[in-house]
């Protein structure tokens, strides 16, 4: 497929907070994939340390690739400033420190063009780096969603979706994009899960989700009080 510079379908989004040890390797993993109608926005999230502003500094040199700068206001607040300045229909965050298989877009995309009703499609996913590991969610259901987060953060999303919760929602802290599929199911929107390793996640020492870890229950407990009603409505306490 030819790379239409002017309107990619794809919009892939990645935020970078101090991570340039890592962001070069995630960036070519999506040029390597086999559906190449994309973009690539890296969102600066006011990164301090001397070699990730370098690595920042030169990204612009890499294909379909562009680079914009914010204080640091946080993950969410880095992916809603690149979704509202990206081209997509489609859009697929990543993680600086994280990779895609090279087919997790081009199927991610087929199901999202023939099932209007499905706004993101989620996958197994391969931890690697301090773990080993393999998280081989369940098909997607609402239920259990509301009990965990079974939607890894990169999974391809219909920009229209994102428009319908007014993006992901800046004031919550941690586990924002549990509470952003929540959101999108709330709206009417479904899911749906591809059982096939297509993302890797790199477990190390300043993975986001060990700080989250350390205050969990509150993130919980944020996220079931604001989605209240939903709760209610699947009987879970």
């Amino acid at each position: 497929m030819m790379f239409n510079q002017l309107k990619p379908i794809v919009s892939i989004i990645i935020p970078c907070y101090n991570y340039g040890d890592f962001l070069e390797e995630a960036i070519d993993s999506c040029l390597d994939s086999t559906f190449q109608d994309l973009e690539i926005i890296v969102v600066n999230d006011g990164s301090t340390d001397p070699d990730t502003i370098t690595v920042l500094n030169k990204l612009n040199k890499k294909p379909k690739t562009c680079v914009i700068h914010q204080g640091n206001k946080g993950v969410s607040a880095a992916r809603n400033l690149a979704i509202r300045k990206s081209k997509g229909k489609y859009f697929l965050p990543l993680d600086a420190d994280d990779k895609i298989h090279p087919t997790l877009i081009e199927k991610g995309y087929k199901i999202l063009e023939t099932n209007s009703e499905i706004g993101f499609v989620t996958h197994w996913t391969q931890i690697f780096g301090t773990e080993n590991s393999v998280l081989d969610f369940p098909s997607f259901d609402e239920k259990i969603l509301l009990s965990q987060n079974i939607v890894i953060n990169t999974s391809l999303t219909r920009k229209k979706a994102w428009h319908d919760v007014d993006g992901y929602d800046e004031k919550i802290l941690g586990y924002e994009d549990w509470d952003f599929w929540i959101s999108l199911v709330e709206k009417g929107w479904k899911g749906y899960t591809i059982p096939e390793i297509l993302f890797y996640y790199r477990r190390h020492g300043k993975s986001k989700n060990f700080r989250d870890n350390e205050n969990s229950m509150d993130h919980i407990k944020q996220i079931r009080d604001k989605h209240c009603e939903l709760y209610r409505f699947y009987g879970i306490p």
